[in-house]
C-alpha cells in the first residue's frame, strides 16, 4: 500500500500532461501567457434582399389593389393576425384555417389598405401567414404580426 501511495502523483501528474496535449506543454509558452481560444468564424454566405425575394411586380401590385377595391364583397370570413410566411413561396396569398381550400379573397389592414389575394388552408395549428409580397404591397412591416380582416372574393 505505501508503494502505491508514491506512484499516485506520478500517475496524476502524467493524467495531467495528457489532458493538455501531452509534453511539456508550458516548455513554449511564456509563463502567465494562455492560449486564447480561436474564435468562431462569422456566418458569412448569400444573403438576399426582401427586393429580391419580392417576385411580383409593381404592376400585378397594382392590379391586386384595384381588384380588391373594385370586388363585390364575397363575405367576410374574419379577423386574423398575421405574420411573415416564407419569403421564398412567391405570390399575393394568406394561409388561414378560415378556409379549406384556395379560395379567391381580399386581406384588409386597420387602415383600410387592401389587396385580392389567393387564400390558401393553412394545414397546421400554426398562426396565419402572409406572403412577402402581400405584405409589401400592403405597406407593412415585415417583421411582426399584423391584424388583417380577410374575406372571400365576390
Amino acid at each position: 500500500m505505501f508503494r502505491s501511495v508514491l506512484i499516485l502523483p506520478f500517475v496524476l501528474g502524467a493524467c495531467a500532461e495528457l489532458s493538455s496535449g501531452g509534453g511539456n506543454a508550458t516548455a513554449s509558452r511564456p509563463s502567465g501567457q494562455t492560449t486564447a481560444p480561436t474564435p468562431r468564424p462569422v456566418l458569412q454566405g448569400p444573403s438576399t434582399s426582401a427586393a429580391a425575394l419580392d417576385t411580383v411586380s409593381e404592376a400585378e401590385k397594382a392590379a391586386a389593389r384595384q381588384a380588391a377595391a373594385s370586388a363585390p364583397a364575397g363575405g367576410e370570413l374574419g379577423q386574423a393576425t398575421v405574420a411573415l410566411g416564407s419569403p421564398t413561396d412567391p405570390g399575393l396569398w394568406v394561409k388561414t384555417s378560415l378556409v379549406t381550400q384556395d379560395t379567391p379573397g381580399t386581406v384588409r389592414t386597420g387602415a383600410g389598405d387592401a389587396i385580392a389575394v389567393t387564400l390558401r388552408p393553412l394545414g397546421s395549428d400554426g398562426g396565419a401567414q402572409i406572403s412577402l409580397s402581400a405584405l409589401q404591397a400592403l405597406g407593412l412591416p415585415l417583421a411582426g404580426l399584423h391584424p388583417v380582416t380577410l374575406a372571400r372574393a365576390g
